[in-house]
């Protein structure tokens, strides 16, 4: 998984962190504090870089790989990808942190979240920041993960991690054909008690749905659950419908839909952080 730079200067190699700096026109030191460098990197990015016209001014073979690299939740390994989507030379927004290792840090993965060009198209990392904080609970309560942080980035990028790891096996795949649906299309008002707890409001969806798992026994609508459950699928406030009581529809997530090809896993992706520092409220 990506990571945030801020805190993190002695993971990157020196070569690379100097050029990510000249790029953004900042100077990161390990006598700041992470906030501080969470928000110098942040600021720069909003202020210097207009990222809408890099994205038009990049090659074809660059641009392929920035949205190839978005697909693979932010990260990709040299060896471990498809030659002809890593080429990020030109592009500021990725970094070779380590040899033959590229990321967008999540510094720049949180401001492309709030772009409407990546919640419109259903990247995943745009669309969790939308989702109600109790279904995220809900959510990460489902796939069993003990999460002890105390800010909403946080369990958004606990999700996002363990998410990577759900889809892995699907290879992209699913038996659902529809790249969006209306929930009332599979489980219709009246017809099945546990969504109708969520319908009047009494649940969540993430909390129904586990919930339903339990009991269901059509196989399609077992793996529904399941790509729901991975992240495949995701809940999508439907804009066209918002001002009726059901205004949520399942959406194919980008990243759900491609390959996720890196099968090396760092060491740093599966130690806990129990660092109470970095202090993200309001973020």
């Amino acid at each position: 998984m990506p990571f945030l730079i801020s805190g993190n200067l002695d993971k990157i190699d020196n070569s690379a962190l100097i050029k990510f700096q000249k790029n953004f026109g900042i100077i990161l030191s390990k006598n700041q504090f992470t906030k501080q460098q969470y928000y110098l990197i942040q600021n720069s990015i909003i202020y210097h870089h207009d990222y809408i016209q890099r994205m038009t001014s990049m090659s074809k073979e660059s641009l392929f790989g920035f949205l190839f690299i978005l697909s693979q939740f932010g990260d990709v390994i040299q060896s471990e990808s498809p030659q002809n989507f890593i080429k990020f030379n030109d592009n500021p927004y990725i970094i070779e942190w380590k040899r033959g290792c590229f990321m967008i840090p999540y510094e720049i993965l949180d401001y492309f979240s709030i772009e409407k060009v990546f919640k419109e198209q259903n990247y995943l990392f745009a669309l969790l920041p939308l989702l109600p904080l109790k279904e995220k609970k809900s959510w990460i309560k489902w796939l069993s993960i003990d999460f002890k942080g105390e800010y909403e980035k946080d369990l958004d990028r606990e999700l996002y991690r363990a998410l990577r790891i759900l889809q892995k096996p699907y290879e992209g795949k699913t038996l659902i054909q529809e790249k969006e649906f209306s929930l009332h299309s599979l489980w219709k008002p009246g017809t099945n008690r546990i969504m109708d707890w969520y319908y009047k409001g009494l649940t969540s969806f993430y909390y129904s749905l586990h919930e339903l798992s339990l009991i269901e026994t059509d196989p399609f609508l077992r793996h529904v659950i399941e790509v729901i459950k991975s992240g495949k699928f995701m809940l999508k406030k439907d804009t066209e419908k918002y001002r009726e009581r059901y205004d949520y529809k399942l959406v194919a997530t980008i990243e759900g839909s491609s390959i996720q090809f890196r099968e090396s896993i760092f060491k740093y992706e599966t130690e806990k952080n129990e660092d109470s520092e970095f202090l993200f409220h309001n973020i």
